[in-house]
Order: structure tokens, then sequence, then C-alpha cells
């Protein structure tokens, strides 16, 4: 009885290779993307542009950059006049990351002053963590050497004077050195000063502004399970036949199923956003908040489901059964997610794999939805990724409906 019954689930399996295969393509799909996507995350991002901004003829300064320097990093060093056309390119997106010393070659430890790190609020957090190590580990080791260079005591050439006086003075010095570092070592290094794409200082972001729309994002995009379980059960039912006989085009057909679930789509939208604002303080995380007008909010929600539901028509109209479209449609959503900084950022990806998540719908949305929270852009400077989300959704759309059109006229018989 065992053996037919493995028999029996062999010839069942054996009717439904593309679910097989489907069962094996996409893991080995996900982890080569991911493999790729994150085989440089332990490396700092040796293109960034880094500038330095300090006294040019400071020791310390030049020590510094130098060190910097040695660790590949792309750093070049500016004298404080040229501060505002840095921070001008900043704003412009030429460079990631604007150091500034606003120390003088002869200020004492005690009077140090933080770096100040000028950074656009949308740069990738994990990446300024990193260089947050490197800046620590060379500015600390360069001023502390300084400080202590050519440190001795000294005293009157007196073979006379009693020893113990000579001892008592080399550690009153000492301990006066070692106190001035302790304290150094106890402030905080550096300063952050966020400057969004307008030019404008804007807050610190948090990581609810870097989570919340990119799992957003990701939500919307599974609108595609319930699609193609009304679909499967519109062939199992039959639906399809009297749907036709009642001489519904293909094109009515499928302008009908988007309405709902383009209301389930920003329903969607405006719930996370909801959760994010009224929940998350409760849990103490930070209160999710847009900026700026919701207008803007509203095009790219609109943008982002009419992409999600030309993907997920599409696959509905192709796999067979429930179980195809959710293997098929779930794997495509996850390897889109991966390609476009849902799940990996795309700043840690290798240059190819930055090249490529170019191509992620995910990826559009993601950037769009960025740059109005982070830099406040303006709905027609984000038009750019609505317009390829609207075109991905349209193409996907056009395929889908003369694909049903194709099976309503061969799979229904009047």
């Amino acid at each position: 009885m065992l053996i037919a019954s493995i028999v029996k689930e062999i010839k069942l399996l054996s009717r439904d290779l593309h679910g097989v295969a489907v069962l094996f393509v996409m893991p080995v799909l996900f982890m080569l993307i991911m493999s790729a996507a994150l085989s440089n995350e332990d490396e700092l991002n040796h293109r960034s542009n880094i500038v330095f901004i300090g006294e040019k003829d400071s020791k310390l300064n030049q020590d510094f950059v130098k060190a910097l320097q040695a660790e590949n990093l792309a750093v070049q060093q500016a004298a404080p006049s040229e501060l505002a056309d840095f921070q001008t390119a900043l704003q412009q997106g030429r460079f990631e990351l604007l150091v500034v010393n606003p120390n003088g070659s002869k200020t004492a430890l005690t009077d140090e002053k933080p770096l100040q790190l000028w950074l656009n609020p949308s740069v990738d957090r994990s990446w300024l963590l990193g260089m947050k190590g490197v800046l620590q580990k060379h500015y600390t080791e360069e001023r502390l050497a300084h400080f202590l260079d050519g440190n001795h005591v000294t005293l009157e050439n007196n073979k006379r004077a009693p020893i113990k006086k000579i001892q008592n003075k080399v550690n009153e010095d000492l301990d006066k050195k070692f106190a001035e570092i302790n304290d150094y070592l106890d402030k905080d290094l550096w300063e952050e000063v966020y400057l969004n794409r307008q030019g404008t200082q804007v807050t610190k972001p948090n990581s609810v502004q870097h989570s919340v729309p990119a799992w957003l994002i990701f939500g919307m995009f599974f609108i595609m399970i319930p699609l193609s379980n009304v679909m499967a059960m519109e062939r199992q039912t039959n639906t399809i036949t009297r749907l036709r006989m009642a001489r519904a085009s293909a094109w009515k057909l499928i302008v009908s199923k988007l309405v709902p679930y383009f209301v389930i789509n920003q329903l969607q939208f405006a719930g996370m956003v909801a959760l994010g604002y009224f929940v998350l303080p409760h849990l103490n995380m930070p209160a999710f908040e847009l900026s700026g007008g919701l207008l803007s909010y509203a095009a790219l929600s609109s943008a982002v489901s009419l992409a999600a539901l030309g993907y997920g028509l599409l696959v509905s109209v192709i796999a067979r059964t429930t179980e195809h479209a959710v293997v098929l449609g779930g794997g495509g959503i996850i390897i889109m997610a991966a390609l476009g900084g849902i799940m990996v950022p795309v700043y840690v990806m290798p240059e190819v794999m930055q090249t490529v998540s170019q191509f992620s719908p995910m990826g559009w949305a993601l950037t769009a939805f960025q740059n109005l929270l982070l830099n406040h852009y303006s709905l027609m400077q984000i038009h750019t990724q609505l317009l390829l989300l609207a075109g991905f959704g349209v193409a996907a759309l056009t395929v889908a409906a003369l694909l049903y059109r194709h099976q309503l006229r061969t799979q229904v018989r009047f």
C-alpha cells in the first residue's frame, strides 16, 4: 500500500513538471542573486567620494587624509573657504560625505570641537556605520599622536636635585596628559548634519523611515495572491464561460478585476502609514511621518499599485493553478525585492548588481518613496520613477489582456 501511494504521488508530480521546476529554479535564482548582492557587504564602497575640509597647512589634517587614502578611500582635501561650494556639490549628489574639521592647528585637546559630518538623509546606514568606524579609528590615532608628539619633561640639569622631586614632576605631567586624553575620549567625536537635495538641513533620519517604505512596497506587490486565487476559481467553476456568454470583452473583465484590488492596495498604503504613525510610538519606536504634500504620495501609491496589479494579473493568467501562481509570482516578488534594495541595500551591492537593480520595479518605487520622504522631493522630481512604474504596469496589463482574450476564445465554447 505504501509503495502504491508513493508511485501515485510520483505520477501526480510528473503531470506538474512546471511546478516542480519552479521549486528548484526559484531557490537557485534567489541564492545566486543574494550571494552576488552581498558579495562585498564587509567592504566599504571605495567608489564613494569623500571631501575633508580643514586647515590645509595642519600636519594633523594632512596625516588624517593620508590615513584615509591608505584605506583606498577616494578622499580629497579642501580649505574651509570652499565649504559652501562643497555643500552645494553634496546637495547635488556629487559627494557622499563631507567631513569638516572646525579645529585649528593650535586648538588645545581640551577645547577640541567635534568633527562635522555633512550627509544626504538617504545615505545608506550600513555604509555610514562602517565609515564612522574608519574615521574614528584614524582621527583618534592621529590626534593623540600629535598631542603626545615630543612629549617630555624638561628639568634643570641639576645632579644634586633629589630623585623624589624628579619622579613627582614626571608623574604630575603624565597625570595631566592622561587626564586630558581621558576627557577627549569621553567627548563625541562628530556631529551629523543632514542636507537634502533641496539644500535644506533636516533632522537625522531614523530606522522607521528606511524600513516602512521598503516593506510597504513589498506588501503591495503581494496583491497577486488573492488576484490569482480568484482567477483560478473562475477556471474551476466555469465562471469564465458565463461571463463570456454575456458578451463581456476581455478588457472589461480585466478592468472589473483591477478596480477592487486597486482600492485594496490604497487601503494597504494608508493602513501601513497609519500603523507607523499611531502604533510604533507605543512600541518605543519613532513615529512614521510623511513629509511633503499628500498628492505626491497618492501618485506614488497609484503607480506602485498599477505595477503590482499588472504583474499580478500577468502571473495569474500564465499560471495554470493557484499553486503555480503562488510559487511563480511569490518567487518573482522576492527576486524583485532582492534586486530593488528591499532586502539588501543597493549601496552595498557590487557595481554590476547596482546596475541590474535599476531594472527592478520595487527599486523604482523605493527610490521615489525615499526621495519624497527624506529629500522632500516634489511630484515632478519623481516623475521618472512614476513613469517607469506606470509603463511597467501598462505593459504587463497589455500582455495579460492579450493572453486572457486568447484563453477566452480557445477555452470557452458556446
